[in-house]
């Protein structure tokens, strides 16, 4: 058992900052809860500074949860595939305010109704949002689902409830519903790339590559964060399919291109492709721009078998 509780423990690291969707300003004393999904599960707790930032070493390889909370903010869950000497840049962490229903006394009419997101409801409904904040950022995901489901069926158009909702569902382990609930967020908004994002990600967990695919592909190149894109390759290519791997490792390249990891792995893909011959350009370049990293020593291995 102790073993298990010890196998997150590795040479990699990560690095990241925290801040306020809504204003982009730093958030101190977010915490940020690192789980390795494998064997025992286990993985560091950490805060952010007074600059929003943190910082981790120490972590193994393998797919990590990256859940992040803070007070007055719904819980951030997210995933990230972290490979063996793997140089991930900054991973910069949006947390949306919490839904904040009003209780102060102006909002109160004699009918006992007040207003959540300028709509009048009635009070059980905007204490419904209130209990499904508090059990959101607790990480009780059957009582948020049970709140925000009573106030999603007074108030089905308002979004930031149908988000909290799908954030419930997915903590809660019930993909489908997150996803059902997701879409209606996302085509809210289509163009909003931190939705379009997450949306798409649920859609690859599920096994739906193409509709999840066809979603990131409509953003603009410049609001899609490359580390995504990596991890979306990543995925691929365990899903065996090298070929659209490699589209999603070349828009990597395109936006990082002084960056080792798109050569990398779009390098691997081409091998796992069968076109060997046609790695050794990425592979001599992942050495080019980082002579000294793992990932050079593998593509050095790699060079000796291509003729």
């Amino acid at each position: 058992m102790l073993a298990a509780s010890e196998d997150w423990r590795g040479n990699n690291r990560l690095t990241g900052y925290i801040v306020d969707k809504t204003t982009g300003k730093p958030i101190a004393g977010a915490k940020i809860m690192l789980r390795i999904q494998r064997g025992g599960k286990g993985g560091p707790d950490i805060t952010s500074d007074a600059n929003g930032k943190w910082a981790v070493l120490g972590l193994n390889s393998g797919l990590w949860n990256v859940d992040v909370e803070a007070p007055g903010y719904v819980v951030r869950q997210g995933n990230m595939q972290l490979g063996e000497g793997q140089r991930v840049p900054p991973m910069k962490i949006e947390l949306e305010p919490s839904v904040v229903a009003p209780s102060s006394a102006p909002e109160v009419v004699p009918t006992e109704e007040v207003k959540v997101g300028g709509q009048v409801v009635s009070k059980d409904i905007a204490e419904a949002v209130e209990a499904g904040n508090t059990a959101l950022v607790a990480k009780n995901y059957t009582d948020a689902i049970t709140a925000f489901e009573k106030a999603s069926t007074a108030m089905p158009g308002f979004i930031p409830i149908r988000f909290a909702l799908a954030r419930a569902y997915y903590g809660a382990g019930d993909l489908k519903k997150a996803i059902t609930t997701m879409a209606d967020v996302y085509n809210s908004d289509p163009a909003n790339a931190r939705n379009a994002m997450l949306y798409a990600n649920m859609l690859l967990e599920d096994g739906q590559l193409d509709k999840g695919k066809s979603i990131v592909d409509k953003l603009p190149a410049e609001s899609v964060d490359p580390t995504a894109l990596t991890n979306i390759g990543i995925v691929l290519m365990n899903k065996k399919q090298p070929a659209a791997a490699r589209e999603y490792f070349t828009k990597v390249i395109e936006a990082t291109p002084k960056e080792a990891d798109g050569y990398y792995y779009r390098g691997l893909a081409t091998i796992q492709a069968g076109k060997t011959k046609e790695a050794k350009a990425d592979l001599e370049k992942v050495i080019e721009l980082a002579p000294d990293s793992d990932q050079a020593k593998e593509a050095r291995e790699y060079l000796k078998s291509i003729k």
